[in-house]
């Protein structure tokens, strides 16, 4: 049976998913000019261990799917929202 996929969004710095989680894509806005430089981190906040890390100078909305199941973060979502103005997380259990 498929499982649903939820989203998480925010416009700063956050925390946002406790507990195991995939992330099976991403969206996020940029006004560009300046870098867009958003660091996902496995755990609870920064000092988790960086995961994935998205660049862009690209004006308006990126989205990107990751393949295959997701890539896990066993600890928990924590976004470092960079340069970005927003970001939204596509997450499946």
């Amino acid at each position: 049976m498929a499982r649903d996929v939820t989203s998480a969004h925010t416009n700063a710095d956050a925390q946002l998913h406790s507990g195991k989680i995939r992330l099976v894509g991403v969206l996020y806005t940029s006004s560009g000019g300046a870098l867009a430089h958003i660091k996902l981190y496995d755990g609870t906040s920064a000092a988790g261990v960086m995961r994935l890390e998205l660049d862009t100078t690209k004006q308006g909305v990126v989205t990107w799917n990751i393949p295959e199941g997701g890539l896990l973060f066993a600890n928990g979502l924590y976004c470092d929202i960079g340069g970005a103005s927003s970001f939204t997380a596509l997450l499946k259990d």
